[in-house]
C-alpha cells in the first residue's frame, strides 16, 4: 500500500505536470476533462471485471494481474512520453526568479510553472518609462536585469533591483498605478499578464495573504518600499 501510495502521487504529479507541458492552453481544460473522463472510466470497468477475475484465480492473482497492467503499459510507451518531456522546455531560471517571490512562493509547482511560461520578456532603454502614475495597470512585473526608479507625484522614493517585482497593487486593488516606474539603466523585465497573475495569486489562500502582506507593507510609510 505505502509504494501504491508513492506511485499514485507520482502519477498524479506526472500526468499534470505532462499536459500542462504538452497541451496548448485553449485545449487544456477539455484534455483534463477527457483525463478525468479515461480515469473514471477506468474506475468502473475496474469495478465490472474484478468480482469476476477474482472469482476465476482467486485474489492474489489478480493483484498481480493488475499490478502487472500499468508496468508493462509504461514500458511500451515509455519512448512517446519521453519524446514529449524532451520537447518540452521547462523555464527553470524563471521559476527559479517566481519561487524567491513571497507571493508566488506558496504556489504548488505546477501552478509556478504554468505561469513561468506566460512571462513576456520585455526590455527597456535607460530613461524609458514603464508605466506612469494612473494609468490601468494590466501587467505584474518582476525584474530580471537592471535597474527602476520609483516615483510618486514626481518625487522618487525607492529604486528596484533584479528579483524584484512590482505592479500588484493596481491588479489586485483594482485601481490606477500608484506610482510612476522608469527604467533607470537598460533593464529586462518579465511581464505577466493582469488575469493570469489574479487567478493565480486570488486561487491561493496562502499566496493572496502573502500578496496582501506585500501590498500593506508598499502602502506603509515607514516600510520604505514605494507602493506601485
Amino acid at each position: 500500500m505505502g509504494v501504491f501510495g508513492v506511485g499514485n502521487t507520482l502519477v498524479d504529479v506526472s500526468g499534470v505536470t505532462l499536459m500542462q507541458r504538452a497541451v496548448r492552453d485553449e485545449v487544456l481544460g477539455r484534455v483534463f476533462g477527457a483525463l478525468e473522463s479515461l480515469l473514471v472510466a477506468g474506475l468502473a470497468v475496474g469495478a465490472l471485471i474484478t468480482p469476476p477475475l477474482i472469482n476465476w484465480i482467486g485474489t492474489r492473482a489478480s493483484l498481480i494481474v493488475f499490478g502487472a497492467v500499468l508496468p508493462v503499459l509504461t514500458v511500451l510507451v515509455w519512448a512517446r512520453l519521453r519524446s514529449i518531456d524532451a520537447r518540452s522546455v521547462v523555464p527553470t531560471e524563471r521559476i527559479d526568479l517566481l519561487r524567491s517571490n513571497a507571493i508566488f512562493a506558496p504556489l504548488s509547482p505546477a501552478t509556478v510553472e504554468h505561469l513561468a511560461a506566460k512571462l513576456e520578456e520585455r526590455t527597456y532603454a535607460a530613461g524609458t518609462t514603464i508605466f506612469r502614475q494612473g494609468d490601468h495597470g494590466d501587467h505584474f512585473y518582476v525584474i530580471e536585469d537592471g535597474r527602476v526608479r520609483v516615483e510618486i507625484d514626481g518625487q522618487q522614493v525607492n529604486d528596484l533591483w533584479p528579483g524584484e517585482a512590482f505592479g500588484e497593487i493596481a491588479l489586485l486593488r483594482d485601481v490606477p498605478r500608484t506610482a510612476t516606474v522608469t527604467a533607470e539603466e537598460n533593464t529586462k523585465v518579465l511581464s505577466l499578464e493582469r488575469d493570469e497573475f489574479i487567478a493565480a495569486v486570488t486561487g491561493h489562500a496562502t499566496s493572496r495573504d502573502a500578496a496582501d502582506s506585500v501590498i500593506a507593507q508598499r502602502l506603509g510609510s515607514l516600510s520604505g518600499v514605494a507602493p506601485v
